[in-house]
This record gives structure tokens, C-alpha cells and sequence, in this order.
């Protein structure tokens, strides 16, 4: 069996194996959605800020810095961008694969953002999960779109969401997305990022999400790395309101946070703050320091930077 032939099939079985499907149909529909009360969370409230070539947008935001600091109590400062806490050396290396692989997908935000067309009022919402290679390309998509997404995690065994799921697209398949501004729902990567290029961007889906088996391989190579990990349910209860994160999908240290927010089940709030995010910015002021993840808990009051600080939060606070 070939190198190429074997690593189609492992990235198949990481798939396969909770739901997660490649690209073969389209599916729309305007869904009965009921979910989380989007209109509690800090996180709609809807702010302007300028964008690249001078354009102006309405953004989802998590809120100004002397708001933040009204409702939250930083429990964890930033340690330095790219310092790897003692012995988190091989965690961070083994989820910095994905990154390397793929050449940087998602580190970045697009460089026409004048041209998109428009930006979305409310975030998308999508069901997946952190270890499907599938789920992984649309993030990348949104962190270049520079979208906000409401996700709803659907490990293997996942009592909660993977359930929802299914009875929305009468398929036990991820990614599915749900746009509350337009009404769509629709399953299959490609057909989503298509959506999201031709609906927020510029109509032009970049290079890498066009190579059909080459995306597959390069997604689950990053993928093996990381063993399963943010693929399976661990027992946890449920936040009253989704946690919300700051964070792209290239980097690392914001892929430790995810797995642990996917395991849990925990819904969350994903704010893309890629390189050339004009919301950037906003992330800073918020505590004078940019770095990712950082994290926002509407349910205790906690916010915290440090991804091994925000991973024992998870636990201790969510896990069962």
C-alpha cells in the first residue's frame, strides 16, 4: 500500500469514525433552530470598527475593556505570546502539526477584506468537532473570513449536541451549518465554505480549499498528532450561557483549548481574531496585552489568557 494511499485511509478512519463526511451533496433548508438565547450573551453586542482600505463594518464583539473589566475578574494574565508553559512542550508541538502542514491556513486574515461583500449580524452557527479534518477546513475558512461562530461540539458519544444535530439535518454528519441571517442550513465542507466565500467574502475560495484529497490528507496528517484528542465526549455539565473565546485556527495553543471545550461539550462563543483581524485591536485593549486563547465566562465571571490556565479551568470547573 502506498504512503499516499495509507494516509487517505487514516485520515478516512479519524472521519468515519464520529460522523464527519466528505464532500458529496448540498443540503439548505431554514431550520426551526432553538438553542442558546444568543440575545443574553455579552457577545452580541454589535460594534463598528474600521477594516482594511478603509472600509467599515458591524462587528460581533465581546464587549469594551471597561466593560469586560465591570463583569469579568482576570484569573489568569498573559504569560508572553509563544511561551510554552513547562512541560506543555510536546502538546504544543504535536498541535502546531497542523499549522506546519498546512502552510499557515487560517493564521491569517484575508487580505481583501474591503471586497467581501458583507458581514454577518449574527454569528454562524456550526456543529462539528475539533478532531474531524472536514470540521477543521470550514474553521479555517471562518478564521480567514474573519467570522464569529457559535459552536455547538459534537464529540463521539455526545448526549447533547450531536443528538440536535441530527435531528436538524436527519444525518449523524459534521460539519452543519446554520446561518440565523440568512436562513441556510447545510452539510459537506466544500459546499459551506463555498456558502461562507460567496455570502462574506469575495466569491473566490482561496487555493488550499480546492486541492480535493490533497486538503483531506494535509488536514489529517496535523491531525494524527494530536492521537484523537477532541474527538471523544468526557462526561461534563452544561454552562447556562456559551463561554466565549478569542482565538485563529492556526495556532497551537488555541487548538489545546478547543479540544478540551469539545470533549466537554461545552458550547462556545469563537470571536477570529487571525493576523490582520481589525478586531485585533479590541482583544488589546481589553487588558493592555494581546494573546490567544483567551477566554471569557459569562457563567462565573472568570476570564483568563494561557491555554494550560484555561485548560484546568475547563476541567475543574465543567468536567464530571
Amino acid at each position: 500500500m502506498s504512503l499516499l494511499h495509507r494516509l487517505v485511509m487514516n485520515a478516512s478512519r479519524i472521519s468515519l469514525f464520529s460522523g464527519c463526511r466528505p464532500s458529496t451533496n448540498l443540503r439548505h433548508a431554514v431550520p426551526a433552530f432553538k438553542g442558546y438565547n444568543l440575545s443574553a450573551c455579552s457577545a452580541l453586542r454589535m460594534v463598528t470598527t474600521r477594516g482594511q482600505a478603509g472600509s467599515s463594518d458591524a462587528r460581533v464583539s465581546g464587549g469594551t475593556a471597561s466593560e469586560t473589566k465591570q463583569k469579568y475578574t482576570l484569573k489568569s494574565e498573559g504569560g508572553g505570546t509563544y511561551k510554552v508553559a513547562g512541560g506543555e512542550q510536546i502538546n504544543v508541538a504535536t498541535a502546531g502539526v497542523h499549522a506546519f502542514v498546512r502552510l499557515g491556513s487560517g493564521a491569517f486574515v484575508s487580505g481583501k477584506l474591503s471586497e467581501f461583500k458583507k458581514r454577518p449580524k449574527e454569528p454562524i452557527i456550526l456543529y462539528e468537532f475539533d478532531a474531524c479534518p472536514f470540521c477543521r477546513k470550514v474553521r479555517e475558512a471562518c478564521s480567514i473570513l474573519d467570522l464569529d461562530v457559535l459552536f455547538y461540539p459534537c464529540p463521539k458519544d455526545g448526549p447533547n449536541w450531536r443528538p440536535k444535530a441530527k435531528g436538524l439535518s436527519g444525518k449523524a454528519q459534521f460539519p452543519l451549518l446554520v446561518d440565523p441571517n440568512t436562513g441556510k442550513q447545510m452539510l459537506e465542507s466544500d459546499a459551506i465554505i463555498s456558502y461562507l466565500w460567496n455570502e462574506y467574502g469575495d466569491g473566490q475560495v482561496p487555493l488550499q480549499f480546492r486541492l480535493g484529497p490533497l486538503s483531506t490528507i494535509s488536514i489529517g496528517i496535523g491531525l494524527l498528532a494530536r492521537g484523537g484528542k477532541g474527538a471523544t465526549y468526557r462526561k461534563s455539565k452544561l454552562p447556562d450561557q456559551p463561554i466565549e473565546i478569542w482565538g485563529y485556527e492556526a495556532s497551537p495553543f488555541v487548538k489545546l483549548a478547543r479540544e478540551v471545550l469539545t470533549e466537554l461539550e461545552l458550547p462556545h462563543l469563537y470571536h477570529s481574531v487571525a493576523r490582520n483581524s481589525p478586531r485585533r485591536p479590541l482583544l488589546t485593549e481589553k487588558w493592555g496585552t494581546f494573546q490567544v486563547p483567551y477566554i471569557e465566562d459569562p457563567n462565573t465571571g472568570t476570564a483568563m489568557f494561557e491555554s494550560n490556565k484555561i485548560i484546568q479551568y475547563l476541567n475543574e470547573t465543567y468536567a464530571v
